[in-house]
């Protein structure tokens, strides 16, 4: 083997290897993860007739909630209207406590809790 054979050898080498690093940095190219959680802003069911069902914003002392569940501390236990929040589209479980109820509503809860507490207020 001729030197210049060598040093064709090494530059294609050099070019091969090259190529293989630009391939792999595409394959497996970091894709941007998102850090936020996402909050739906379209209620699936009528406000109104969700606060109605809850007694009204007189019955309401104050709501709370996590990414999916939004919990509602009230005054009076009877002015809840339990049939009327099981039959709502968006509500998807219900737990009673003694003075507070959770409802399951996806993620519409941080955005429900705006709302009541606008209405609250």
């Amino acid at each position: 083997m001729t030197k210049k054979q060598k040093a064709l050898y090494v530059f294609l080498i050099i070019i091969t290897l090259g190529f293989i690093c630009i391939y792999w940095k595409r394959k497996f190219k970091q894709t941007e993860s998102k850090n936020y959680l996402t909050v739906e802003t379209k209620l699936s069911f009528e406000f109104q007739a969700f606060l109605n069902s809850l007694g009204g914003k007189q019955n309401i002392n104050n709501v709370s909630s996590s990414q999916k569940i939004i919990k509602v501390f009230f005054n009076n236990r009877q002015d809840i209207n339990i049939e009327n929040l099981k039959n709502l589209d968006g509500v998807s479980g219900i737990a009673f406590q003694k003075n507070s109820i959770s409802l399951v509503v996806g993620n519409t809860a941080k955005y429900l809790e705006e709302l009541v507490l606008k209405e609250i207020k």
